[in-house]
């Protein structure tokens, strides 16, 4: 617990450095960019659960920190003392350390935190199980896609991408936003009103969003995203970058579906997007993604669409 709690110090300090920096450099970095750099987030969440001792984590750390409190000169002195001269003194400072704190906190404060933890985890636990019975529930209700124009459109649009596998459209009264949902057996899921309304110009864009995420494998980030708001329910930064990597996905998305289309259809991609969001919410499940979100995130899409300029070729 005392390594996790450091290791959620660290990260919390890397996720605000991200932060920083994707401000400093929206203006140079593609929107796909900006997603991909969350991938080394995801995996640093997951380095309070390695075991270090095999890799010699300790001695490792020892020496970078006693390194820098001693002149450049002492260096190689410094290193001998820290890895050779005294390796039971300075090896193993962090579990020393870790005493310390320990035989100055009852002991009751730490089983306590813990029980706090765990008893969040099982709770988020029961969240995700509840979203994956109500997404059950969706797939019983939903009917495969009977509408022979919007099947065309869809076909049109997988070999416009270059997609071969058959992504299998089901339609559903149950949903506002289309989604698509799956892992190994991914699904897209289109509500009824919007078949009913059919426009052609509309729903090829949202066919190209869904299958955009198709083509980037977003369900695994989702999965990932998922797993470890579970785990770090406590950390409001971990929670706050879970959302703005959400953000960055939509947001990178719609520049993909933007490489596809003319120029002048930028303007009714971002029309769409307007009479979409009167329509939609959030999605409500946690392992699907959509065209849907909130007002401030369909305000920071239009604001890209109105911005966006085609690459050139030797451009990103």
């Amino acid at each position: 617990m005392m390594r996790f709690f450091i290791c959620n110090i660290f990260i919390s300090g890397i996720i605000g450095i991200l932060l920083a920096a994707k401000q400093i450099f929206k203006n140079t970095l593609s929107s796909r960019m900006q997603y991909n750099l969350w991938f080394p987030v995801l995996g640093l969440l997951a380095v309070p659960f390695i075991p270090f001792r095999f890799i010699g984590f300790p001695q490792i750390l020892s020496w970078v920190c006693t390194l820098g409190s001693f002149p450049v000169s002492n260096a190689e002195t410094v290193m001998g003392e820290a890895v050779g001269k005294n390796p039971a003194g300075n090896t193993y400072w962090m579990n020393d350390f870790a005493l310390s704190i320990n035989s100055k906190t009852p002991p009751i404060a730490g089983y306590l935190l813990s029980g706090i933890w765990i008893a969040g985890i099982f709770v988020m636990i029961l969240l995700v199980i509840k979203s994956v019975l109500r997404l059950r529930a969706l797939k019983k209700s939903a009917l495969p896609l009977q509408n022979r124009n919007v099947r065309k459109l869809y076909r049109q649009c997988s070999e416009e991408m270059g997609i071969t596998r058959a992504v299998p459209v089901y339609s559903t009264a149950f949903l506002k936003s289309p989604v698509i949902v799956g892992l190994l057996r991914p699904c897209i899921y289109l509500p009824i009103h919007l078949i009913s309304d059919y426009k052609e110009s509309d729903m090829r864009y949202m066919l190209l969003h869904e299958l955009q995420h198709y083509k980037h494998k977003d369900a695994i980030a989702c999965y990932l995203m998922n797993l470890a708001g579970v785990f770090y329910w406590f950390n409001p930064l971990v929670w706050y970058a879970l959302k703005e990597m959400r953000n960055d996905r939509e947001v990178a998305c719609d520049t993909s579906v933007l490489k596809m289309l003319e120029e002048e259809a930028y303007e009714d991609y971002g029309h769409t997007l307007i009479n979409f969001a009167e329509k939609v919410s959030l999605t409500p499940f946690p392992f699907a993604s959509g065209l849907g979100g909130n007002m401030k995130l369909m305000k920071r899409r239009i604001i890209n669409i109105a911005s966006y300029e085609k690459p050139t070729l030797g451009g990103n």
